[in-house]
């Protein structure tokens, strides 16, 4: 049974040497990522509780497929692809908004992103909506670093984010 009040929504299972990336889009529109080390099968499980009535579908997923495929070799590469933050509060998605404009190989600190929002103080706010950054890597939040260059935090880990650090040839201070 799919909720009609907010469409269908549909989910693929990706191998990647990051481990399996699951994307989910809701009316063709991703509405999360994740990277998981997860088995298929409990993966499975764990989608059909958080979106009963989801279906797996590579349809609306094969350009993404492919620029994460190409970024993941390196290759700077734009994800011009629809997303939907429409859960997301006003703030959180204006943060997410100039997330997604940081340049492939660049890195821009959290009090950066709140100043040019006209929040000069609020980089804790902002480390907390890229915190909840449902589509990372399509909306770059690893390349948000600390005001001192350090990595600061990451929902997927800190390996994670240095390694997608690395693969844009970005090198921080230790």
């Amino acid at each position: 049974m799919v909720d009609v009040n907010l469409g269908l929504i549909e989910y693929t299972l990706l191998d990647s040497r990051l481990g399996t990336i699951v994307l989910v889009a809701r009316k063709k529109r991703l509405i999360s990522l994740d990277v998981t080390r997860e088995n298929g099968t409990v993966t499975r499980k764990r989608l059909h509780d958080q979106y009963p009535g989801a279906v797996e579908s590579v349809k609306p997923f094969g350009k993404i497929q492919r620029l994460l495929d190409q970024f993941l070799r390196g290759v700077r590469v734009d994800f011009d692809v629809p997303f939907d933050l429409g859960d997301m509060g006003n703030f959180s998605r204006r943060v997410l908004l100039e997330v997604k404009a940081i340049p492939f190989g660049a890195v821009v600190s959290y009090g950066s992103i709140g100043k040019r929002l006209g929040y000069p103080m609020a980089a804790r706010a902002v480390g907390q909506a890229v915190g909840r950054n449902p589509i990372p890597i399509i909306i770059p939040c690893h390349r948000v670093v600390r005001s001192d260059g350090r990595l600061g935090g990451f929902s997927m880990g800190l390996n994670l984010k240095e390694h997608l650090l690395a693969i844009e040839g970005v090198r921080l201070p230790q």
